[in-house]
């Protein structure tokens, strides 16, 4: 648990430069992190002006086909917000469940970046709660020796 503190910890220090200031200012795009007012209003503009530009019939629903012939935009979205190339947008959805969808990846990939990746690292993002875009894992910082192993045990495991 020790060896695992030591590398998470680098990893996060590498991530944020080490610095100390935390942002509790609110959830971003309705994942379960704390965002930045900034970084939520930039993901909000950018995910709308993208969403606008891809709603071909206007109807406020992303259908497969029109994600299919304005796949560049997605691309661009990968590219802009870090994504993983995996992540896919294949589902019809509306605007808010696009926002909802990306905000989740965007949490994801961050904790994936800072467990320094593999599929291991993928299963703790996906059960690792609270973080912020400056600090992913946090919530794994801020557990006992204890509560990490439960934590294992139970969530990873």
């Amino acid at each position: 648990a020790v060896e695992l503190r030591a590398r998470l910890a680098q990893a996060e220090a590498d991530l944020t430069g080490g610095g100390d200031e935390e942002d509790a200012s609110g959830a971003g795009a309705k994942a379960s992190w704390e965002c930045s007012d900034e970084l939520r209003a930039r993901l909000r503009k950018v995910l709308g002006e993208v969403f606008t530009k891809m709603d071909l019939n206007t109807d406020g629903k992303l259908s497969t086909e029109e994600m299919s012939k304005t796949s560049d935009l997605l691309t661009e979205l990968h590219v802009e917000f870090g994504l993983r190339a995996e992540v896919q947008f294949t589902d019809s959805m509306t605007f808010d469940q696009f926002e909802t969808r990306l905000g989740r990846e965007l949490e994801l990939t961050r904790k994936e970046q800072a467990l320094g990746g593999g599929p291991v690292a993928r299963a703790v993002a996906e059960r690792l709660p609270g973080g912020s875009p400056e600090k992913p894992l946090l919530h794994l910082f801020e557990m006992s020796g204890e509560a990490l192993r439960g934590f294992c045990r139970t969530s990873v495991a």
